[in-house]
């Protein structure tokens, strides 16, 4: 399967998401502060994971046109940014969200691909989280 644009862009937009997150205050819909980490149930280390541009990405269930995506740090911990109008909000608005790994298959010997499809997946969170929220993923 050939990516879709969107997966070719997710690192760009997060690095640019990212550099909206500094001084402007960025309008739109409010949104929580969500750090999170993923881990490995079987198989495969999060280490492996880092620097190949792979991102979590959150598609709200209520408002599937906002997403929110994370870089995935050397710990397996990210932080999560919302997508407004070309710009990063910090944070996630609330409610329920489908969760994936924004990546494409050639990641797919470091990770299970189930994970790369929301439909697929099988995660879900809510947010705000009750506790630490844990995102696990297997080879």
């Amino acid at each position: 399967r050939v990516g879709s644009v969107a997966e070719w862009c997710a690192p760009v937009l997060l690095v640019g998401l990212a550099a909206g997150c500094g001084g402007e205050k960025v309008e739109g819909p409010t949104t929580i502060p969500v750090k999170g980490k993923i881990e490995f149930t079987k198989g495969g280390k999060v280490e492996s994971l880092v620097n190949r541009g792979i991102v979590v990405e959150f598609q709200s269930i209520e408002k599937p046109d906002v997403k929110s995506f994370g870089e995935i740090l050397e710990d397996g911990s990210f932080t999560m940014t919302t997508q407004v109008n070309e710009k990063g909000k910090p944070g996630v608005i609330a409610g329920s969200h489908r969760v994936r790994l924004n990546a494409d298959e050639s990641v797919g010997r470091f990770v299970s691909p189930r994970f790369f499809e929301y439909a697929t997946s099988g995660i879900t969170v809510k947010i705000p989280p009750e506790g630490e929220l844990v995102i696990k993923v297997w080879k």
